[in-house]
């Protein structure tokens, strides 16, 4: 019942065919379904939404069941829709003590709902226009740590891995347009694309941006793409870049009003205010080199033995205080596929540097939305202490097992921020520090 149903959306999606041509072709793919099954453990850990910060994560249970059914469909050849649709099982963390936050939770969600229009040569076409609800990923190597310039904060310049799916999630769920321009045979590819802000605070505005890769050779690919976050606002500058005590600086020697004591309505009435702010340019760099083109041969394909690096400006310009250095606002990602001569399909060990004076924290943005890293500059006197969270790290392997049935793994110190009760992330990751770390097994099936 539910395919018959989203076949019919998926038909309507591709257009009206009662008053297209009587030569125009509607091309139904057939219906894919599939669910994963995950089951881990956080070996260390701790709930970073704590007053006091030491509620353990250690030892607690990561277990999700995911769901899904994709319909897709070809008009005149030209003009693709696609639509996912799911569900999620899963459990909140830390675990309470009472039964009512044990329970186990469902969250529907759509894992796309997108169209791609070709021009052109349908075959080869010079450009493709993408729009709707999709994820955008522009580094294919990346398996957990990297894809920096959509998915990651500006101001703060905070890191995000996982989301509801932890393994293979180096992503960003798009909502918007994505038009990709092919030039010189494919060689080099121009992305330009405009996408709503729906993860990021403040939600709603439009960020544009740009992105150029180059393939010179067979073994070796760059690219490089800038976006200007909260670029084109619709909200009002006082959300972009509240007025408020929490946000505000003195602009004669750039000390947050928080860690200075000074009265802020005094300074305010002198001019002497100026505030942070959302908006500002992203800008990535990332490179390739593909041992295993350049070798051949069947041991080693292309892609087992490869290199692979992505690093990114989270905020061009330099404000005070919070902002001031660049080398914290630079991580800095390389990752290698390691060749395993066939006994697995892909095995990839990645690992991550941003040295910062402040935590990764997302209480500021996600709770009262102020463009600051931490709420209370008080609870970190001396930041300068803060050294055993600026390398992050994963592991990833993946093992087809027969046509349909894949199973994967990954072990990693990264960015993944699970959710509690509501569903709302915890400010900081559960394996915020280097020493930090969990597993996680998935099996997956798919026809």
């Amino acid at each position: 019942m539910m395919n018959s149903k989203i076949g019919i959306l998926v038909t309507a999606l591709c257009g009206a065919a009662a008053i297209a041509p009587v030569h125009a072709e509607l091309v139904r793919n057939a219906t894919v379904v599939g669910a994963n099954f995950d089951l881990g453990q956080v070996v260390r850990g701790y709930d970073t939404n704590s007053a006091s910060n030491n509620k353990t994560l250690s030892g607690q249970v990561l277990t999700r069941t995911g769901v899904y059914v994709t319909e897709s469909g070809t008009y005149n050849q030209r003009l693709s829709i696609h639509l996912t649709i799911g569900g999620l099982f899963w459990y909140a963390l830390p675990e309470g003590n009472s039964f009512a936050t044990r329970l186990i939770r469902f969250g529907p969600g759509v894992g796309q709902a997108q169209g791609e229009y070709s021009f052109g040569d349908v075959k080869e076409p010079a450009a493709k226009l993408q729009f709707g609800l999709f994820p955008m990923k522009y580094n294919p190597d990346a398996k957990d740590l990297g894809e920096y310039l959509y998915r990651s904060g500006t101001y703060p310049g905070y890191i995000q891995t996982g989301g509801w799916s932890f393994l293979d999630a180096a992503s960003y769920m798009a909502q918007g347009v994505r038009l990709n321009v092919s030039t010189f045979g494919g060689i080099i590819q121009h992305d330009l694309t405009l996408f709503m802000e729906r993860d990021i605070e403040p939600n709603g505005d439009l960020t544009p941006g740009y992105m150029i890769t180059a393939k010179p050779a067979k073994a070796f690919e760059f690219g490089a793409g800038v976006v200007w976050s909260h670029g084109l606002q619709l909200r009002a500058d006082t959300v972009i870049s509240p007025n408020k005590v929490s946000n505000a600086y003195n602009s004669k020697d750039g000390i947050p009003l928080l860690v200075s004591g000074l009265n802020y309505d005094s300074l305010k009435a002198l001019g002497k205010v100026d505030y942070y702010t959302f908006k500002g340019f992203k800008v990535m760099a990332r490179a390739a080199l593909d041992f295993g083109a350049m070798i051949g041969g069947d041991a080693i394909a292309p892609d087992d033995f490869k290199l692979y690096t992505e690093a990114a400006i989270l905020g061009v310009k330099p404000y005070p205080y919070y902002y001031d250095k660049l080398s914290e606002r630079m991580p800095i990602m390389v990752g290698l596929n390691i060749p395993t001569f066939k006994l697995l399909d892909r095995l990839s060990v990645e690992v991550e540097y941003r040295k910062s004076r402040f935590p990764d924290n997302i209480a500021s943005t996600l709770q009262s939305v102020i463009p600051v890293p931490v709420d209370n500059p008080a609870d970190y006197p001396d930041t300068s202490t803060i050294t055993n969270d600026d390398i992050h790290w994963s592991i990833y392997a993946r093992r087809k097992i027969r046509d349909g049935v894949s199973l994967c793994g990954q072990v990693a110190s990264d960015h993944f921020r699970p959710f509690d009760n509501q569903a709302a992330p915890s400010y900081l990751a559960a394996t915020n520090r280097t020493g930090q770390w969990y597993y996680l097994l998935r099996l997956e099936i798919g026809i």
